[in-house]
């Protein structure tokens, strides 16, 4: 029902497509930190003890070596830590698991039409909404630390996913139907049907600032 409104914000399909694999590469994410059980370990290291499998390094795990490196330099960089996250030590019991994993990582979370802050956002969004401690902490850290989130956009991040649950509760319990499902780019681009809602364009004056549709 909400991708429509994302196209307003993005102005491209690719967007919305690229919010879309957000979602679901970081709820498939949450599911694999609860099925291991892993501790929280972004920005402090913790015991390896409570995890189901131990958790490997590029000394335990030489398939994984060259995987791990890299992880372990974009770890310095966006997280400014000097580990390799718990997850992705888990991972390496299985190398290409854990390489195809990562370069995914990259793809979806990398900037992209959307810059790391969005991405970053929407996917704090979703481990809040799937209630992981692992991946709330992992990435509530990596908005702080490598995009200068603050405490309040922390918040508004929790405001917003505690807003859309309700409404798509609301949604769904009420059998809506979508209002703008035939949306496509060109309608939010300059001299499309919808220019006016872009974000931040001025309404004529005296114009209807009521939705498209209404």
């Amino acid at each position: 029902m909400h991708s429509a409104a994302v196209l307003r914000l993005t102005g491209t399909e690719r967007g919305v497509a690229e919010v879309a694999a957000i979602a679901e590469h970081v709820a498939s994410l949450t599911a694999t930190a609860a099925a291991l059980d892993l501790t929280p370990d972004v920005p402090h290291p913790t015991a390896d003890g409570r995890a189901t499998v131990p958790l490997l390094d590029e000394t335990s795990a030489p398939d994984a070596a060259a995987t791990l490196a890299e992880i372990r330099a974009w770890s310095r960089e966006a997280l400014a830590i000097d580990h390799v996250p718990a997850v992705w030590r888990a991972l390496a019991h299985l190398p290409r698991l854990l390489e195809s994993t990562w370069r995914k990582d990259r793809l979806v979370l990398g900037a992209g039409v959307l810059d790391e802050l969005v991405k970053g956002c929407a996917g704090l969004a979703v481990a809040q909404f799937r209630q992981s401690p692992y991946w709330i902490r992992y990435l509530t850290h990596f908005l702080r630390a490598r995009c200068g989130l603050e405490d309040r956009g922390v918040v508004e991040v929790a405001g917003a996913v505690m807003h859309y649950v309700s409404f798509n509760t609301i949604a769904h319990g009420m059998r809506l139907d979508p209002p703008m499902a035939d949306m496509a780019a060109a309608d939010v681009a300059p001299g499309g049907q919808f220019e006016r809602y872009l974000p931040g364009a001025r309404f004529p004056s005296g114009g209807d600032a009521a939705a498209p549709g209404r």
